[in-house]
């Protein structure tokens, strides 16, 4: 699976109303998945959508029938003219610890960093979600960035709700664990931390 993922400034009014139309058509050319999510952090008022796909063919595949379907532009037209566009990513994950969680609107804490070693950040990956799961999150992943932040890696953790994941955050760091990694840790280089809050999503 690759996730890609838009990042942009829209009226809030108009939002959730884009993402619901455009929804309808990445669900009709059989996208995996799609949510729209605000921000908190990095972003700080922007929405983020997310699109899951098989592999980069399937991106492929979906784009071209969605570009080639008549209705898409004059459907998107009121929303793309309130869109102002900051960037796009795939996101490929290389660790994803995912279980469904159908019916509910989550909540992600999302760190994007370099490091020069991928086999180092596997490992690590597995240690930090397995740390947040253990302190209430309901799923974790880490992987590559390209697009945009081409060459960068993106490490997420979901959560029920925001008190859950303030709840973690003040686990681990009253633990004092980040300083078991603190050899890991200072070799990183990061490059922004964000909340986002999941709106709406057609994920199951």
């Amino acid at each position: 699976m690759i996730v890609g993922s838009w990042t942009y400034s829209i009226s809030n009014s108009n939002a959730i109303k884009a993402f619901n139309t455009a929804a309808t058509y990445f669900k009709k050319y059989g996208a995996i998945g799609a949510s729209i999510g605000n921000h908190i952090g990095k972003d700080n008022g922007l929405y983020s959508v997310n699109i899951g796909y098989e592999n980069y063919a399937h991106f492929g595949e979906v784009d071209d029938q969605i570009s080639n379907d008549e209705n898409w532009a004059k459907d998107m037209e009121p929303y793309f003219s309130d869109t102002k566009w900051e960037t796009n990513n795939f996101y490929e994950p290389m660790i994803h610890t995912m279980p469904s969680d159908a019916g509910i609107k989550p909540v992600f804490a999302n760190w994007m960093f370099f490091h020069k070693d991928m086999n180092v950040i596997k490992e690590k990956g597995d240690i930090f979600i397995k740390a947040w799961m253990d302190n209430g999150a309901t799923g974790g992943t880490v992987g590559r960035l390209n697009g945009k932040d081409n060459g960068s890696y993106g490490f997420g953790v979901r959560f029920n709700n925001m008190k859950e994941y303030g709840a973690a955050q003040d686990k681990l760091n009253g633990d004092d664990y980040w300083s078991n990694h603190k050899e890991f840790l200072d070799e990183v280089e990061p490059q922004g931390m964000s909340l986002v809050r999941i709106l709406e999503t057609t994920w199951e």
